[in-house]
């Protein structure tokens, strides 16, 4: 029998959300909510005391609206914070942190929370699914025009009745990689920005495929339910038969549930081909750098003496 020789490459994915360069906020005429104060010297800028929240629990949200609704909240709370998300069932409770901050709050659906705000943002910004890193370049942008960042899906929605927000930037197919996108934005947006923080992110050069786009990866394994006890640690074999025939297989690990950080972990690779083993390796050895496609895209973090694994990025 003819041996096929399976190349497995390793892409972790970096699903960024609700980051953004924050504009340059004039201090010569005070905010309707109180300017913010940043004295040279100071990492993060003094924001005027809450004096009443809106809360709106986001726990059972798609990414795209929460990502829309974080944008929403850094517009809403560039001078006084005003909004306050809920995202995940955190383990101490939901309403722990909010209950200990002692500012009185009303609890809002994201409908009239939107609602209720809609008239401080300009618009809708749309980001390109297909070049993910516009997800960064949009939330730059939404800051600098005072609007929200959207799906393609989701903006539609946001057009209609009763939000009726209009589009002030569609960034699809505009930029043909991320490393396009990151560049342009670069160009185009730093000198707009407040220049007091820099976070760096990893570009991930490499995020377009060879051949091919990130639709057309099929799930082949799946976990659906928020696991932090690693109870699901185990060894999981993976059926790729049905990929062969090209030049490359390339195997994504994603996390299920972004909003959370946690994020997928791998502590160690085999490879077998009609049932002999082609490769074996760990994270941050140099075997795994053979296979590893986007290097910029993994990260190596300790688990204890000789534990190491793969994380993404959140």
């Amino acid at each position: 029998m003819l041996k096929k020789l399976l190349l497995l490459s390793l892409t972790l994915v970096f699903v960024l959300s609700g980051t953004a360069a924050y504009a340059e906020i004039p201090n010569s005429e005070p905010g309707k909510n109180g300017n913010i104060k940043w004295p040279d010297g100071q990492a993060l800028p003094t924001f005027a005391d809450a004096k009443h929240l809106d809360v709106v629990d986001l726990t059972t949200s798609t990414g795209d609206w929460k990502l829309m609704f974080a944008t929403l909240q850094g517009i809403v709370n560039r001078e006084r914070p005003r909004i306050y998300l809920i995202e995940d069932d955190y383990e101490e409770g939901k309403y722990t942190w909010l209950n200990d901050l002692n500012v009185p709050y009303t609890m809002k659906s994201p409908r009239n929370l939107l609602l209720k705000y809609k008239h401080e943002i300009s618009g809708v910004v749309i980001y390109d699914p297909a070049v993910r890193d516009t997800i960064n370049v949009a939330t730059t942008m939404a800051g600098l025009k005072n609007a929200v960042v959207a799906s393609p899906e989701l903006a539609k929605k946001l057009k209609k009745s009763p939000y009726n927000l209009k589009v002030v930037e569609d960034l699809r197919g505009r930029f043909k990689n991320g490393l396009d996108a990151y560049k342009w934005q670069f160009e185009n947006l730093w000198p707009k920005t407040t220049h007091r923080m820099l976070i760096g992110l990893n570009p991930i050069t490499s995020i377009d495929l060879p051949e091919g786009n990130w639709d057309d990866f099929k799930t082949v394994i799946e976990e659906d339910e928020r696991i932090r006890d690693s109870s699901n640690r185990d060894v999981y074999n993976l059926d790729l038969s049905e990929f062969l025939g090209k030049e490359s297989v390339y195997l994504r690990f994603q996390d299920a549930f972004t909003a959370a950080g946690w994020g997928p972990s791998v502590h160690q690779i085999t490879v077998k081909a009609d049932g002999q083993v082609i490769t074996q390796f760990v994270p941050g050895t140099s075997e795994e750098a053979k296979h590893l496609y986007d290097h910029g895209g993994s990260q190596v973090i300790g688990g204890g003496e000789g534990v190491h694994r793969f994380a993404d990025g959140g």
